[in-house]
């Protein structure tokens, strides 16, 4: 079992490509979601939350993983059944930022 304190924050976000390809993956997420939503939270991978904007074709994830095996096994299915395109990057909780910048404030002098 994966110490969930020790994972990775990430700030993903998401586009899709075009708008059949939108309204394929809502068609499969109103499934997903209401058939519990299973890949939301597993060993390794914990989404704390996900907001849309699909009026836009986008959206946010906020999410904890282990590694990019748990990160590619909870988003890469909606990038191969409806091209939807991720950008996953590492993010900060507000007190890693201030305990860092401290860090290097202290470094810097």
């Amino acid at each position: 079992m994966i110490d969930m304190n020790s994972m990775q924050l990430y700030a993903v976000t998401w586009q899709f490509e075009d708008i059949e390809l939108q309204k394929a993956a809502y068609a499969k997420y109103i499934e997903y979601m209401e058939g519990g939503a299973e890949m939301d939270n597993f060993d390794g991978f914990e989404l704390l939350t996900r907001v849309h904007m699909p009026q836009t074709g986008q959206g946010i994830v906020i999410c904890k993983a282990a590694d990019e095996v748990a990160l590619f096994k909870h988003f890469a299915p909606w990038r191969a059944m409806f091209g939807v395109e991720f950008n996953i990057q590492p993010a900060f909780t507000s007190q890693k930022v201030v305990n860092c910048h401290k860090e290097l404030f202290s470094a810097l002098g």
